[in-house]
């Protein structure tokens, strides 16, 4: 596609990608770095806003205060029971519709520098969240598009963390039918890839628009993109935690129709099956990095992007701690102790990665000094546990070894000790007679 060209703005990003095909009616504009939480901070400030929260890593903020549901469902449509395939939660909405989230204090700064940067033709009432906690977290091919969004409805979409590969294609017709039937006829002469590609709504003529996105970019879809354009963000090997955040605006007065819809995104970000009357279950994000199995994921996935600020500030104390306990010690003494501890951390390096083939040497090496003698002290102790284990069974082996020996043995020596009494008693019997 030749559309795609690169325009000056004069706005917080100084690059804007922007993509206008009204023959295949794609409109997408996405604002690199916008609110990127790990570059260093914009200084050009925005005086048509009342407030400034460029500064606020909204990252962190997410991790911080989000509650996230895993939710699931029966699906009327495919006839199966389902899970969402990422962590989501949803804010706002229409409030004389239920459900309904209130959009959180918290929150409403980013909302405010969002629409203040599109501009006042733009607003957005309906939040959906979601958390890409690593590669196997993923987004099917869908549109956003409803009749209650409006028939041209703008949405913009935020990324924060870890880089992305957001995907589109072009259809033929964007509510495919689900058994693949639709203008499909028995005794159609199209070929098999053609039937396919008619029954599923893919126009093939037409190649997969793929853009990654990383810290901080915000895509926005415009016109009538929704009417012929999927998205999805598909499985990525090795990456690492991803927020979106998705921005919508539910039209007022559209009665039924609006409530419907409404209540179908609270349903599948939010509840489930679960009745809205009833809290459904959520977890924050520090309870799902435990429960996920803590930091050695990231390792053993080749991982190599951010963690959160609170993350970052928990390693830098350790490390000054660490740095203020060596000084009080004496120099001589520190200074042959720091090389023995070297190079026994050295070699416990070199095993641990030995062992562990999962684990990529270039990723743990650049690792901090701390997180590194973290996972080293993990691996070790099970190494402990596992030697300690077979310790434990050993004696034990052994003890039941000697015992059955010693059995054997006391039973030799028995039926010894009977053939001598029994034979005694037979040479005294002849000897009598």
């Amino acid at each position: 596609m030749d559309q795609k060209k690169k325009i000056n703005c004069c706005c917080l990003t100084p690059n804007i990608t922007r993509i206008d095909d009204d023959e295949k009616g794609l409109h997408v504009d996405i604002h690199r770095g916008l609110f990127a939480s790990n570059t260093e901070k914009r200084t050009i400030i925005n005086t048509t806003s009342t407030t400034n929260n460029l500064n606020t890593n909204w990252y962190d903020q997410l991790l911080s205060n989000v509650r996230w549901h895993r939710v699931k469902y029966k699906s009327s449509r495919f006839q199966k029971d389902c899970t969402t395939p990422c962590y989501t939660a949803f804010y706002g909405g229409r409030p004389e519709y239920a459900p309904y989230i209130p959009i959180p204090q918290w929150f409403q700064p980013l909302i405010d520098e969002v629409n203040s940067h599109l501009g006042d033709h733009v607003q957005f009432n309906a939040f959906l969240l979601r958390l890409y906690f690593d590669g196997n977290d993923e987004i099917a091919w869908h549109t956003d598009g409803r009749t209650f969004l409006g028939e041209k409805p703008t949405i913009a979409s935020l990324s924060l963390g870890c880089k992305a590969t957001f995907e589109m294609r072009r259809m033929t017709n964007v509510w495919p039918c689900v058994n693949g039937s639709n203008n499909i006829s028995s005794n159609d002469s199209t070929t098999n890839t053609k039937r396919a590609a008619a029954a599923t709504g893919v126009d093939t003529t037409t190649p997969i628009q793929s853009f990654a996105l990383h810290d901080g970019d915000l895509l926005v879809m415009r016109g009538n993109t929704q009417k012929h354009w999927h998205h999805r963000v598909p499985k990525e090997k090795g990456r690492g935690v991803r927020l979106n955040i998705n921005f919508r605006y539910v039209l007022p007065g559209q009665d039924q129709d609006a409530e419907r819809g409404q209540m179908t995104y609270y349903k599948y970000m939010v509840f489930g099956d679960v009745p809205i009357d009833q809290q459904p279950p959520s977890w924050t994000y520090d309870e799902i990095v435990s429960k996920k199995g803590g930091m050695m994921n990231f390792v053993q996935k080749g991982i190599k992007c951010h963690g959160s600020k609170r993350e970052q500030q928990q390693q830098q104390q350790l490390s000054a701690q660490k740095r203020e306990e060596s000084n009080n010690n004496d120099s001589n003494a520190a200074a042959a102790a720091s090389s023995s501890s070297r190079s026994s951390k050295e070699s416990d390096i070199e095993r641990y990665l030995t062992s562990e083939q999962s684990v990529d040497r270039e990723v743990f090496m650049s690792l901090p000094d701390d997180i590194r003698e973290e996972l080293v002290g993990q691996w070790k102790s099970q190494q402990n546990q596992q030697q300690s284990a077979a310790n434990t069974i050993s004696p034990l082996q052994t003890s039941s070894s000697s015992k059955r020996k010693e059995s054997t043995q006391n039973v030799a020596s028995s039926f010894e000790r009977k053939t001598k009494k029994k034979k005694g008693t037979i040479d005294s019997f002849f000897a009598k007679r």
